[in-house]
């Protein structure tokens, strides 16, 4: 029999029963996500879920959306859905993020704003897209919630597998040209219409599939920084969401390759748990380590170039084998023995004329690289004053390693995974393509963007060769 999902977001009521009872699960917090919808033709459920949030006909909905045409069964999906709701006596007023000089629509608080001052009291608010569009809406909505003491009822309509920004109380965002996540909300309902995610482009599918495989290097970095004493927010809640992810996806892989509405099925409730596991944690760790931070300065660098980003969720499994293959070295070199406490504390003063250095590279203004700054300070400050668990990790070494191992997977496994789906397994195939000059960069420069600590920064503290591990990494097979 093929694994299923233990927790299967489709029978929402039964879901939310059965994960409040999980350790880990925060008792405190307000989740109005009620409805979650994965099923053939349910497009056609709006208004049913509309009603159910709360929303009658007489409510102007706000319908935000970019202009990406979308097919779904041989028709333009947008047209076809506003139609359908007009002719069913809803108040549409349409809403197009148009794209800038790159060719796409990225998350920035000039195009957050304009949305939230669209907003009125009385509205509902759609959002009909992918990960962009979602995180727009979705903020946009909050700020408005922030600002006037308002609820909004907000549905997401997910037109692609390719993020998990569908069920994140969270929002990525551009912050002078460096990507932060924002505390956001929660929609009221999803509706993940399965022709939809059929038709849409398979590489946002297979993205999809990338972002998810994160975990197997983000919730070891987590260990990581709670067993170092940065983070105290560890529990055991995304990993048992997740527990059996790797198995589920192999299995789909024909089913989500192909695609048919079985895989989408199922890789839209995985995706919607990895979006749960991150919001119920109140962070993006479960899902965003060492890997992300290396995707988010390959964008820094095509944004300060006006380059197109490449597909997030392509960068990210790219990035993880990345970081796959670090965690591997690592596990199997690290002798706490050779490690002098004294000598893993860098100043202040060198870490920001390292991180001057290094951003001036993409972006001689400065603005990148004290962007960067106000950030890491706040790591390094935390780093300097958790001196005593330093001393503890050394000592119980054996046992954190062991944990360690249990939350990564070896390279070659998310390998087997991308091939199985047919996706990228090389940098040189995203779209744009990367060389390994700027891969380089990345990996080097992305324990320096922000607060979080990963194996990225570990090796930095515990001055390990990273060039010599470079080549090891790379050499073994390009990536």
């Amino acid at each position: 029999m093929p694994p299923t999902l233990k927790y299967d977001p489709g029978d929402t009521a039964k879901f939310w029963e059965n994960i409040t009872a999980l350790p880990g699960f925060p008792k405190d917090d307000y989740i109005p996500l009620r409805q979650m919808i994965f099923q053939s033709d349910a497009i056609y459920e709006i208004p049913t879920v509309l009603e159910k949030m709360g929303v009658s006909r007489k409510n102007p909905i706000l319908f935000v959306m970019d202009a990406t045409p979308m097919n779904r069964c041989g028709q333009e999906l947008k047209p076809t859905v506003l139609r359908f709701l007009h002719e069913d006596g809803w108040q549409i007023e349409p809403v197009i993020l148009l794209p800038d000089a790159s060719g796409q629509v990225h998350t920035e608080m000039p195009r957050i704003h304009a949305i939230q001052h669209r907003i009125q009291p009385e509205f509902g608010v759609i959002s009909l897209g992918s990960g962009v569009v979602t995180d727009i809406t979705k903020h946009a909505c909050f700020l408005f919630e922030q600002s006037s003491g308002i609820h909004i009822p907000y549905l997401v309509i997910q037109t692609a597998n390719s993020v998990s920004a569908f069920t994140s109380n969270m929002a990525p965002v551009f912050m002078d040209g460096v990507k932060r996540t924002l505390p956001s909300r929660y929609p009221d309902a999803l509706i993940c219409d399965l022709e939809t995610l059929r038709d849409a482009p398979l590489e946002m599918t297979l993205a999809g599939v990338g972002d998810m495989l994160a975990a197997f290097v983000s919730l070891a970095d987590w260990y990581l920084a709670f067993q170092l004493g940065m983070d105290d927010t560890y529990n055991p809640l995304p990993q048992t969401l997740l527990e059996n992810l790797y198995d589920v996806l192999l299995v789909a892989a024909p089913d989500i390759r192909t695609p048919t509405p079985q895989g989408m099925e199922i890789l839209a409730k995985v995706i919607a748990l990895g979006g749960l596991a991150m919001s119920l944690s109140h962070a993006t760790t479960p899902l965003s380590g060492y890997e992300h931070v290396i995707s988010h300065i390959l964008d820094l660098v095509n944004e300060r170039t006006g380059a197109p980003l490449a597909m997030h969720g392509t960068q990210v499994s790219l990035a993880t084998i990345l970081a796959s293959r670090a965690y591997q070295i690592f596990l199997q070199q690290f002798d706490p023995k050779q490690i002098n406490p004294q000598q893993c504390y860098p100043t202040a003063e060198l870490m920001q004329q390292l991180i001057q250095k290094t951003f001036a590279v993409i972006d001689p203004s400065g603005s990148a690289a004290a962007e960067c700054w106000s950030d890491y300070k706040l790591k390094l400050e935390n780093w300097q004053k958790n001196q005593p668990a330093l001393i503890k990790f050394i000592q119980e070494w054996d046992q954190i390693k062991t944990k360690l191992y249990q939350l990564t997977r070896p390279a070659e496994d998310i390998e087997r995974i991308l091939r199985a789906v047919n996706a990228p397994v090389q940098f040189s195939q995203c779209q744009p393509p990367l060389d390994e000059t700027r891969v380089r960069y990345a990996f080097m420069s992305a324990p320096l963007m922000r607060k979080r600590l990963t194996l990225g920064d570990v090796l930095i503290f515990f001055r390990w060769n990273r060039d010599q591990l470079w080549k090891q990494i790379w050499e073994e097979e390009p990536i």
